[in-house]
Order: C-alpha cells, then structure tokens, then sequence
C-alpha cells in the first residue's frame, strides 16, 4: 500500500503509530509531506519513495479547521502545498483532528506561501483583494519562515471565513501566490476525536459514525 503522510502535530502522532504497525510486520511504502514527516518516518523504519505519476492509496493528515463539508484550513506546519498535492494524489484522503478543530464554519488564519520576488507587493495584493491582513510568518529563530519549497510563508489575520470557495479563488487569482491553506472538495473522512476517547467519522456524504473510545 502507498500512503501519503502529512505534516504536524497530529500526523506525527500517525507515523509514530505506523512506524510501530511497521515494526509489527505491515509493508507499505510511504510519500512524506515534509522533510520532517520524511526523517521521522524514515527513523521509524518507514520506507519513504518520491511521489510518482500513479499516485496514492491512502494520505492522511491533521487540520487546523474544519467544517460541516469537511472543508479545511491547513498550513500551521508549513507544508500545505506539498500536502495539497499527496491529497489529490491520494485515492482517499483521511483528517483527523480533536473536537476543537470541527467549527460551524472554518475560522482561523489561512497561511499562503509566496514567491520571495516581490513579495511585499503580494502582500499587499492579497489584502487588497480578500481584505484580510498578511503577514509574513517568522521562526523561533526571528527570522523569516522558510518552506522546504525554498518560499515565504504568509498568515492572514484570523478570521471566520462564511465563503471558503470565494476566499480560495480571491488569493489564487494573486500572483506570487504559491500555494494556500484552504483545501475544498478533497476529504473523504474526517476522524473527530474526544476528550472521553470516543472518535466520530464524518463522511463527504454527510454521514457520522461514532465509536468507541
């Protein structure tokens, strides 16, 4: 099987699980999000390929947001284009998140990851057409955050977002935009957990399924 991984604190507790299903005897091959996702992985026995043109089975990740259509804002990790791309190659694409994470419509701030040239004038751009601020993100060590895709990394101010569609085709029509935060139309099955450890299943049809903790 080929599985797509994700990036975050929440698909790091998901590769730490399939790195020890591994060590129990499972076989896959893995596509990692990140170059974090990937050394982890790999530390864990995980055997990490490029991502090739027939792409994935499964991928499965974590959410900063997520709505009623299982809408997404993702990128608080700094990985949502690469992400982006192991999700449409994905056959099935799986989140999962806490019960804090699941809001009656997405809020939060959507991270946009820009080109270096000329980007104060995409910042600037991007307020101007979606009106919300952005703002370069910054490392712990105070200096510009960098993607693994060599980019900047831009937040807008936190929001309620009541149109994620008209929001994603506002910073997509930016140039220098590389990529962004909001995923629409791509998740199969958002796992919610509890706090008293039972874990909802809510499908792109609508259904939800609980479980058992």
């Amino acid at each position: 099987m080929r599985v797509g991984l994700g990036t975050g604190t929440t698909a790091r507790w998901f590769i730490l699980g399939l790195a020890e299903r591994v060590r129990q005897g499972l076989s896959i091959h893995a596509v990692a999000t990140s170059v974090a996702s990937a050394t982890l992985a790999s530390e864990g026995g995980i055997l990490i390929e490029e991502l090739g043109a027939d792409g994935l089975d499964l991928a499965v990740d974590g959410a900063d947001s997520v709505d009623p259509a299982l809408s997404l804002i993702k990128g608080r990790g700094g990985a949502m284009v690469r992400e982006k791309i192991v999700a449409e190659a994905a056959a099935r694409y799986v989140v999962i998140v806490d019960d804090s994470k699941y809001m009656s419509r997405l809020r939060g701030r959507v991270p946009v990851e820009v080109l270096h040239f000329g980007s104060a004038r995409t910042l600037h751009t991007l307020a101007e057409r979606t009106s919300l601020e952005f703002t370069l993100r910054v490392g712990p060590d105070g200096a510009a955050f960098i993607t693994d895709n060599g980019n900047l990394l831009a937040d807008s101010e936190y929001a309620e977002i009541a149109d994620p569609t008209e929001l994603a085709t506002l910073i997509a029509s930016v140039p220098g935009v590389a990529g962004y935060g909001l995923f629409l139309g791509m998740t199969d099955l958002v796992l919610v957990g509890h706090s008293d450890g039972s874990v909802e299943q809510l499908t792109a049809s609508g259904d939800t399924v609980a479980s058992g903790g």
